[in-house]
């Protein structure tokens, strides 16, 4: 949450002594987990003055940050391990990249992440599809609600 300006820590040292991360967000300013994991690297980059400072061994930036933030957010949500499995609960997201159509493997994360070019098209949680195509199941509902609450506000 850079937006509030709690400042910068130093990720690397974090890292090295076995520091987990996990991203979100209780600000309604911005909701999005690429924007997180970008402003968590670009933030380790203005300190170090360096490129890539969360990249594991010369490899993909994105993938450092996704598979750091599963991990950490498997973590803090009492969850053992970061797959797909019989008994798992079946929580994934994914993305729409025909906006990124010669990106191949951890390329799509890193689009996502830094260059914004890809976007969440499907999301299940539980096993149930939440949101299909980008638009929440419940989205026209909670549309329809806001309005009447909005109208009822200003009248």
């Amino acid at each position: 949450e850079a937006n509030l300006g709690d400042g910068t820590f130093n990720a690397t040292v974090f890292d090295a002594n076995g520091g987990r991360f996990g991203v979100g967000s209780d600000s309604n300013v911005l909701i999005g987990i690429g924007d997180e994991l970008r402003q968590y690297e670009y933030s380790q980059r203005l300190l170090h003055r360096a490129r890539n400072v969360l990249a594991k061994n010369e490899g993909s930036t994105g993938r450092a940050l996704f598979d750091g933030a599963l991990a950490g957010g498997n973590i803090a949500m009492g969850r053992e391990g970061d797959r797909l499995r019989q008994g798992a609960s079946a929580d994934f997201v994914s993305l729409d990249v025909e906006r990124l159509p010669h990106a191949k493997g951890d390329a799509v994360l890193d689009g996502w992440i830094f260059a914004g070019r890809a976007r969440a098209s499907d999301v299940w949680v539980r096993g149930v599809k939440q949101v299909e195509g980008g638009h929440h199941r419940l989205r026209d509902a909670a549309e329809r609600a806001f309005q009447k609450a909005i109208g009822e506000l200003l009248n």
